[in-house]
């Protein structure tokens, strides 16, 4: 396997949903999750068959995360979506 993107010590955000379930009637609205700034690393790494892993981990806290993708679009559109990142954001380590 082969790193092929990386962003480093990117600050993201984590928590701050509001409640979206159902409430019975006169019940107190619960408050956000609680939010937390997490320094992470990111990865695209391609598969040593097919396919690409987004890989996550914090510096700050504990945290990791991957995710698999038939794409490196694919990957870095994910990474867009979860974490924020814009394309133009990766590292080109290989191609």
């Amino acid at each position: 396997m082969r790193v092929v993107r990386r962003v480093l010590n990117r600050t993201v955000r984590f928590g701050g949903e509001e409640h979206s379930g159902w409430l019975p009637p006169g019940a107190a609205q619960p408050l956000p999750t609680p939010t937390i700034n997490v320094l992470l690393n990111l990865e695209i790494v391609r598969g040593d068959g097919s396919g690409y892993f987004l890989q996550s981990s914090s510096t700050n806290i504990s945290y990791v995360g991957d995710t698999w993708h038939e794409s490196l679009e694919g990957a870095i559109e994910q990474a867009k979506f979860q974490f924020g990142i814009e394309p133009r954001e990766w590292e080109v380590l290989f191609e």
